[in-house]
């Protein structure tokens, strides 16, 4: 036998020989038509057939995997588990040693408590004094991270 030449001419020409002899062997329950250049929908009362004309490349799909999205209600409820985990860990004081990054004197520092800071600014405070730093960006634990878009309040 001769090897059979995969060209895409030669692909569309047998896919219209086999919809030929289709439409010859069952004319009343055989109806064709294309939706698009890629897919050529064949239906008939028995069946459903879908041929595809552009090969798998990666131009035509992309070489990854489909991304599946986690259900929306699952995650609105998986998402209120976790914040009412952290809020009872917060409310009773279970978290552990906390560390903070925070903006000041235009630069992000991650601080936990009784850090000290050296810096090249002038600042109107004495060494020992307690400063409060307003802007905090992101405060953690061991067991969560509350992130501030851009700050927590």
């Amino acid at each position: 036998p001769l090897p059979m030449r995969r060209s895409p001419q030669h692909r569309r020409l047998a896919q219209q020989c086999f919809l030929l002899c289709l439409q010859l062997l069952l004319p009343s329950l055989l109806s064709v038509f294309c939706i698009s250049s890629r897919y050529l929908f064949v239906t008939s009362a028995f069946y459903f057939i879908i041929y595809r004309l552009v090969a798998k490349t990666s131009l035509s799909s992309p070489p990854w995997p489909e991304v599946k999205l986690p259900d929306p209600v699952e995650e609105a409820k998986y998402h209120a588990e976790v914040v009412q985990k952290v809020n009872e860990m917060i409310a009773t004081g279970q978290y552990g040693r906390l560390f903070a990054v925070v903006h000041f004197a235009s630069k992000q520092w991650k601080v936990t408590s009784e850090d000290l800071i050296m810096m090249d600014n002038v600042l109107e405070a004495e060494c020992g004094d307690r400063i409060r730093m307003e802007k905090v960006l992101l405060v953690g634990a061991d067991d969560f991270t509350l992130i501030g878009r851009p700050l927590l309040g």
